[in-house]
């Protein structure tokens, strides 16, 4: 139990406010004191803060931006990415979901293509799609990584998608 300092009535121990008359009890359930600056206090005792660990290398991110709905999707290319179409009865959840880009229209397959970061460059390779992997107007081959560039236009199908670094 503790007492409220303003009318000397017993409360629980956690209470806030005295529920006689009101006061707070945050106050009087505090042990330490404010100090005046430059006087030495338990707070002198504490280890000092170490520096922020150094931030981690950022992993290599690409820009795509679907032209025919203006989308922006600013990736994380660290792992491969699979580029297609979200198929739930078959459990096919690509990283780059071109289905609400009117990808089924534009003849996006569901496992259409791979983005990834490989010694230093990004590459694409088409995964055997129906419609076919484009860069810069040339069909890409089945199973072949192709270095991509800032600025290289990629098209799943008739989907036309702007690659962007930083």
């Amino acid at each position: 139990m503790q007492l409220c300092p303003n009318c000397k009535s017993k409360q629980f121990d956690g209470t806030i406010f005295c529920a006689d008359c009101g006061a707070s009890l945050v106050a009087a359930n505090r042990r330490e004191t404010t100090l005046s600056l430059g006087q030495r206090g338990p707070t002198d005792d504490l280890p000092k803060l170490r520096e922020p660990p150094a931030a981690p290398v950022s992993a290599p991110r690409v820009t795509l931006v679907i032209v025919n709905s203006g989308r922006r999707m600013s990736l994380d290319v660290s792992e491969d990415l699979l580029i297609g179409r979200k198929d739930n009865a078959h459990g096919i959840f690509p990283d780059v979901d071109l289905g609400l880009d009117g990808g089924y229209d534009a003849g996006v397959s569901r496992r259409h293509a791979i983005l990834a970061w490989s010694q230093g460059a990004y590459t694409v390779e088409d995964l055997g799609s129906s419609n076919g992997t484009f860069l810069n107007g040339q069909r890409l081959g089945h199973g072949q990584a192709t270095p991509l560039r800032s600025g290289d236009e990629l098209k799943c199908g008739t989907l036309l998608i702007r690659v962007e670094f930083r």
